[in-house]
């Protein structure tokens, strides 16, 4: 917050640009800029903003400012390389080697997806039912079902074309839990639901037409403004909060989120079983009404997931 400060010492008195930055907590640091011993011109305090700021991000008290709503032109540079690279060296592999490419990803997205969401088939278990049509031994019939609906719904996303709706949304999760134990396929849940672990709480299921309907008003507002990393991710937290599915609302979520980078021609990501804490984590930051820990937390991920590409 900027504000004029008005200080008397020995019968003079000194006008002060002044603004407190939060460093930490509930620690503050103060940065002033003295503008003479009359109040300062509106040219006088826009100088000393702009001095007290370039010295705040000098000394580490705020962020620089960017042209994105959460990532840094850092982030975003960084994303637009990896972009960049992942295209090319895709564009150059055979037809055999994407589709060496495409079957890894998908079991590694299927398994870690539904593992979650606590599917019990193994990364093993996973690449013996999608690549090799062979059911494990032990494998019930609802894990089996989720492992070869995803595979099916990777297949329909790869080749839908159209914009994020309604009509979209609910195929993906029809397709995703098609035979499985969720009661309501392919369509908005009819009852309240609670969040495992979570203090959130999802809106009454009488809302959830209310809600979905700002939820698509708001994506097509913001898909020309947001980053489409910011973009996919803030809609994931969107549809996780809403929570408007009986089950599956994770996999639905991850599954948009990825669709939102293919549409963006940047590669597709897996959150890894054992990153689940710090993923959930993420998510609580968006329940408390700030997206911006995952979207830097997903953006790093992606980032993470695919540096080997560079090296090729």
């Amino acid at each position: 917050m900027v504000y004029l400060e008005k200080i008397e010492r020995k019968g003079k008195t000194y006008y002060y640009v002044t603004k407190n930055f939060r460093v930490s907590g509930k620690k503050w640091k103060k940065i002033r800029k003295y503008v003479g011993d009359k109040p300062p011109l509106k040219e006088q305090t826009k100088k000393a903003i702009g001095e007290i700021e370039a010295e705040g991000l000098k000394r580490g008290f705020m962020k620089p400012v960017s042209k994105h709503k959460y990532l840094t032109d850092t982030e975003a540079e960084k994303l637009q390389d990896l972009k960049e690279v992942f295209n090319e060296w895709y564009g150059k592999l055979s037809a055999v080697e994407r589709g060496k490419y495409e079957e890894d990803f998908i079991v590694r997205f299927t398994y870690n997806s539904n593992a979650i969401e606590g599917n019990r088939l193994s990364l093993r278990e996973t690449s013996m039912i999608l690549t090799e049509n062979i059911i494990p031994a032990g494998a019930t019939p609802n894990d089996y079902n989720e492992a070869i609906n995803s595979k099916d719904c990777y297949e329909f996303m790869k080749g839908y074309s159209g914009e994020f709706n309604q009509r979209f949304l609910l195929k993906i999760h029809g397709l995703l839990t098609k035979n499985t134990n969720c009661k309501i396929i392919g369509g908005y849940r009819d009852h309240e639901v609670r969040i495992s672990g979570s203090e959130w709480i999802p809106p009454s299921h009488e809302k959830v037409k209310e809600e979905m309907r700002k939820v698509f008003q708001w994506y097509y507002s913001a898909r020309k403004k947001l980053h489409p990393i910011e973009l996919g991710v803030i809609l994931h937290n969107k549809l996780v909060r809403i929570h408007p599915f009986a089950d599956g609302n994770g996999r639905t979520s991850r599954v948009v989120m990825n669709w939102i980078l293919m549409k963006n021609k940047f590669p597709m990501f897996y959150i890894e079983l054992r990153d689940k804490i710090k993923y959930y984590e993420a998510i609580e930051e968006g329940d408390k009404g700030d997206d911006e820990a995952i979207v830097h937390y997903i953006a790093r991920v992606l980032m993470e997931q695919h540096t080997f590409k560079s090296k090729r």
